[in-house]
């Protein structure tokens, strides 16, 4: 009986003593949303949505672009818009990236006719030309934030067989920019 005492009486001792503690991880991940205007080959949009993984310097974006000619005389007006997934790296307030993507879009095809006068304000309407390709994007970001807030500067574009591109936008982001 002592024996079996004095055995509960050490496990109890160590219970005590010796302390299991948790602790949150330091590291914590980030993620964003941005979105920018600025122009390509024509007036652009995009918007981006980035995930940084806590453990290492890699991040993946989710990107939408769109570029359009606007205030053209001539019908229809030049369009090409993007969705591409984006896995990269992170490098201080640097982001380099490059993925996946479909472009689609308009381009102008045979030349069909003209409204009004050619000369003062006429427009010229042409066959339009819709097209769809696989791309690769690639993206270079500049951000500078606060916890929550941020600006930031992206050089942005895509490779493909039908409207190639390639811009700089300005762009403001929100989310877990920083721990």
């Amino acid at each position: 009986m002592i024996k079996s005492f004095t055995f509960c009486r050490a496990i109890m001792l160590i219970c005590l003593t010796a302390s299991i503690s948790y602790s949150q991880k330091s590291d914590s991940t980030n993620y964003w949303l941005g979105v920018g205007l600025g122009v390509s080959q024509f007036p652009s949009g995009m918007m981006a949505l980035g995930y940084e993984f806590a453990d290492k310097p890699t991040l993946l974006i989710a990107r939408y672009t769109d570029n359009r000619e606007l205030f053209s005389d001539n019908r229809p007006g030049i369009m090409g818009q993007e969705m591409a997934l984006l896995y990269g790296i992170k490098a201080g307030k640097f982001r380099f990236s490059t993925g996946v993507s479909t472009v689609w879009g308009v381009n102008r095809g045979k030349y069909l006719s003209t409204i009004g006068d050619p000369i003062l304000y006429g427009s010229n309407y042409y066959e339009p030309a819709r097209y769809l390709a696989v791309g690769l994007p690639g993206d270079i970001r500049f951000i500078t934030s606060t916890k929550d807030f941020g600006i930031g500067l992206t050089a942005f574009g895509n490779l493909n067989a039908k409207r190639s591109f390639v811009g700089l936008n300005l762009s403001l982001y929100v989310g877990q920019m920083k721990k």
